[in-house]
């Protein structure tokens, strides 16, 4: 792959990061197959599958994972899953427990860490297509969960999972939301935090008996992970939990091709920690100087500009 230039005058990362979500592009057709999958505590959630003509037992199987208050409509994982259907591959994409059209089936909502819904994602996938190898693919906090899961695998092994391919992942959790709250991300900060507090008071009135949902009205995103997010969850609070979902201290332990791909301008990824990981080298970590937070709008070499999703793709199937 070329070495990643932003297209001209689009070398801010905040016009790299905002043009990137809004500017969708050729995205996956309409899924042609939902598919729940029920988790071990009795929530769920869903993949949604399309399968190219001629798929035959044996061919790639791709599960795409959402970042924060995304869904499997997501434009990035979109235009990814259109691209790998293009070249055969079978493509799942995920609304993770309590996002999208699977947040009226569970009391609980994802987060960073949740690691084991991936694992029961994959052995659903697995089930389907025992033949088939496995790609995973994660954007953002999609891309944690993603490689912590990888991390993971020499206590609990992920049948069929050949690949993990991740953009923008949050490796220390705590670093980024130090970034987030800085005053020129407020604009990320707030819409990140208006939708999750959207999808806790629907998730409230869906099942009343959970513990009630008293949060003061204003509060910003590391306060709401302080105050639901954690607690929630299992954790202390806010601090407690970045430090245990953090997939920063998993990389290294995982023993199956994977890459990560992430900008040095990055609003409020942490670029240091990419920096700090000592990988083996089936482990590859691609950090551009510019693309701002999963933006990368720049020549792929291939005729488009959509230079992260394609070197995904390239990897994949490579």
């Amino acid at each position: 792959m070329t070495t990643f230039r932003p297209l001209p005058l689009l070398g801010n990362p905040h016009v790299q990061t905002v043009l990137g979500a809004l500017l969708r592009g050729k995205i996956c057709p309409a899924p042609q197959r939902r598919h729940v999958v029920a988790l071990p505590d009795g929530d769920a959630l869903l993949l949604h599958e399309n399968r190219p003509d001629g798929w035959r037992p044996g061919m790639p199987v791709a599960m795409f994972v959402h970042g924060l208050t995304g869904t499997h409509l997501s434009p990035h994982i979109s235009r990814m899953a259109g691209v790998l259907l293009g070249r055969g591959v079978r493509v799942f994409r995920a609304d993770l427990r309590g996002a999208g059209e699977a947040l009226p089936l569970g009391r609980g909502s994802y987060h960073a860490g949740r690691s084991e819904d991936l694992r029961e994602a994959l052995a659903f996938l697995h089930a389907l297509a025992p033949k088939s190898p496995l790609l995973l693919v994660g954007v953002s906090l999609g891309g944690n969960m993603a490689l912590k899961l990888g991390g993971e695998m020499g206590e609990h092994p992920v049948p069929g999972l050949a690949r993990i391919a991740t953009i923008a992942p949050p490796l220390d959790l705590e670093a980024c939301s130090r970034l987030i709250l800085q005053p020129r991300n407020r604009i990320y900060e707030r819409r990140f935090y208006r939708d999750l507090r959207r999808d806790a008071e629907v998730r409230q009135r869906r099942f009343p008996d959970l513990p009630p949902l008293d949060l003061p009205r204003r509060l910003n995103l590391v306060q709401f992970d302080d105050l639901y997010t954690g607690p929630r969850n299992g954790f202390a609070g806010a601090i407690d939990y970045y430090r245990h979902s953090s997939a920063f201290r998993f990389v290294p332990r995982i023993p199956v091709p994977t890459l990560l791909i992430t900008a040095r301008d990055d609003p409020f990824v942490a670029v240091a920690p990419f920096d700090l990981l000592r990988v083996p080298d089936h482990v590859r970590v691609v950090i551009a100087d510019r693309g701002g937070h999963v933006g990368f709008l720049g020549a792929d070499g291939a005729g488009g500009v959509r230079w992260a999703e394609r070197y995904v793709v390239e990897w994949l199937l490579g």
